[in-house]
C-alpha cells in the first residue's frame, strides 16, 4: 500500500511470538506499528493514546 497506514492494536500477540509490525508491513513498508495496553475497547479505555495516534497519521497524510 503506497497510503500512510496506521496500525494500533493490544500487545498480547508478543507475548506469544507473534510479530504484528511485521505482518503490517509485509503489505504496507511504512506502516506504523503501536502496541498499546488496553483491551478490545481501546478508543474507550485510552481515549488521549488513540487520538494522539490518529492526529499522528493525520499529520502524515498528503493533502
Amino acid at each position: 500500500m503506497a497510503m500512510p497506514v496506521a496500525v494500533i492494536s493490544h500487545d498480547w500477540g508478543a507475548r506469544l511470538g507473534f510479530d504484528a509490525a511485521a505482518l503490517w508491513q509485509q503489505w504496507a513498508p511504512t506502516a506504523t506499528y503501536r502496541p498499546i495496553d488496553a483491551g478490545h475497547f481501546m478508543a474507550e479505555e485510552k481515549p488521549m493514546d488513540v487520538t494522539a495516534f490518529i492526529q499522528e497519521l493525520v499529520q502524515r497524510t498528503p493533502a
